[in-house]
């Protein structure tokens, strides 16, 4: 479990390549998966663009850097439809008012846990007069840019951080919490590489083609002639069907 301030700031260094490419410089928030979805990074040296990598790429959060294999893992979220509906949302859960369903306000978001192994977020931490105290994400309806709003459900939704750590360091991720691909997965799909596998698999988001047009819509099955056309389109296709599919 790391906060996300661990994080920002940090280089990302390429394995393979064994040199920095860059640096942390803010995270997009998927609130429908509830999830750290990209990592943006910073390198002032690139052209124009958003540039970052899909947290399902990552290889490591240590404590001094990012790793990933290699640059391959870096995409231009121009190029991903669903990236940039992410960053239209610009939900940053950091700021946030809490307010509950019923309108009670318990006070503003000032950091989140994750875990470092899917990028889900685990609790919301606030600063209280007597001591931090957090969030669990299970009593979160939902995340939004200005607001986040919970149930009404019990008399203090809020823990202390003391006690959410001991909870969450007991309690191993379950299934619900493992990614929906492996590493290796999705770096071949990136690759261009055994899109096969993803046949018969179900969309869980609409795949556009490059031209912006509806490829393949949300629920559909893939099939053999939706993965040759996504070869066709390049790796960040490749890439952006691999993330939009629902095992």
């Amino acid at each position: 479990m790391k906060l996300s301030k661990e994080i920002l700031g940090k280089p990302i260094i390429s394995i393979f390549a064994g040199k920095e490419i860059g640096k942390v410089k803010n995270f997009v928030i998927n609130p429908e998966q509830r999830s750290i979805e990209f990592i943006i990074v910073q390198n002032d040296q690139w052209d124009f663009g958003i540039k970052a990598i899909p947290f399902k790429l990552v290889e490591g959060l240590g404590d001094y850097a990012v790793t990933i294999d290699s640059e391959n893992a870096v995409i231009d979220l121009a190029d991903i439809p669903i990236a940039n509906e992410l960053l239209g949302k610009n939900i940053q859960i950091k700021g946030t008012r809490i307010i509950s369903r019923k309108g009670h306000h318990l006070g503003q978001i000032t950091e989140y846990y994750f875990n470092p192994e899917t990028g889900k977020i685990l609790g919301c931490l606030l600063d209280t007069p007597d001591s931090p105290s957090v969030l669990p994400e299970d009593v979160v309806i939902t995340f939004g840019k200005d607001i986040t709003v919970i149930s009404d459900e019990g008399d203090q939704p809020l823990v202390s951080d003391e006690v959410f750590r001991n909870k969450k360091n007991e309690t191993k991720p379950s299934s619900a919490e493992e990614p929906t691909f492996t590493q290796d997965t999705v770096s071949t799909a990136v690759n261009e590489l055994d899109l096969e596998e993803l046949i018969g698999k179900t969309l869980s988001a609409n795949l556009y083609d490059l031209a912006g047009q509806i490829l393949a819509a949300e629920g559909s099955v893939i099939t053999s002639e939706i993965v040759n056309q996504t070869k066709s389109m390049g790796s960040n296709k490749a890439l952006e069907l691999a993330l939009k599919v629902v095992e």
